[in-house]
């Protein structure tokens, strides 16, 4: 995967809302994580990859993990000492890790080998920091097919059309996923798949537009201010048919995945 970095730090102020999970289905993540590295040292240390705000590696150190994070966000880690100013954390690029080799016991990636450049050059990096016999954790969420997600779908179609592009293929978190898996392959063995927790998740047609409008999610970044008017416009009339009414609730099923690669040792 190649692009442009992405940070969110103009999203910092809204990130925690809107990327959180139900407070039970947290805790199952924070455990199933913290388990899985547990598996390769007892008190392991741990690299988080796009730190961020710290709603993983807060949680993990809480449970006695020793969690350092590096981000290239300023904000977003400013956000994250104002949570807790005893994480180690430092602005770095995925694919130039500050670190000598085999500093760690695991890298973790959640929610970000999707948005770096170059995915497999992050995992690269990440290899070389990790000692051998340690692990590479991908976090991800999964959503079921569902009316919102159809309405994310279909934006993203009308902006391929209003810009005279072809649509994508597949998404950066497919895209992200095929380059987890060729790491594993190089190295002779296959991601240990586990799904850590499962939710439902309830918003509304008008909750999704909103969102899209204001360019919440990554995605919706490089949709340019020119077609944000005929885009709303034409996705508006459908996704209010998708739920019957603008303001109805539109239900998906949710559920976050770890996979993990055990490095030789």
């Amino acid at each position: 995967m190649s692009g442009a970095l992405k940070s969110f730090d103009r999203v910092v102020d809204c990130y925690d809302a809107t990327r959180a999970m139900p407070a039970d289905a947290a805790v199952r993540v924070t455990d199933g994580l913290a388990a899985a590295v547990r598996t390769v040292a007892e008190s392991p240390r741990v690299l988080e990859v796009g730190v961020g705000t710290g709603r993983i590696a807060i949680p993990l150190r809480r449970a006695g993990v020793r969690v350092a994070g590096i981000d290239i966000g300023r904000a977003m880690l400013a956000r994250l000492h104002a949570h807790d100013p005893t994480v180690p954390a430092a602005i770095a690029l995925a694919s130039q890790l500050p670190f000598h080799d085999a500093t760690f016991d695991a890298a973790l990636f959640v929610h970000v080998l999707h948005l770096v450049p170059d995915a497999a050059a992050a995992l690269a990096a990440a290899r070389a920091a990790v000692r051998p016999g340690g692990i590479i954790i991908r976090g991800h969420t999964r959503y079921d097919d569902s009316p919102r997600r159809t309405i994310h779908r279909r934006g993203k179609e009308i902006v391929a059309e209003l810009l005279g592009r072809a649509p994508e293929r597949r998404a950066p978190h497919e895209i992200a996923a095929v380059s987890f898996d060729a790491a594993a392959r190089a190295l002779g063995v296959a991601p240990e798949v586990t799904e850590l927790a499962r939710w439902r998740e309830a918003t509304t047609a008008r909750e999704a537009l909103d969102a899209l409008s204001r360019r919440l999610y990554s995605d919706t970044w490089d949709i340019p201010d020119a077609v944000m008017p005929e885009l709303l416009a034409r996705l508006t009339p459908e996704a209010e048919a998708l739920g019957g009414a603008l303001d109805a609730l539109l239900v998906s099923g949710v559920a976050f995945e770890m996979a993990v690669l055990r490095l030789p040792g």
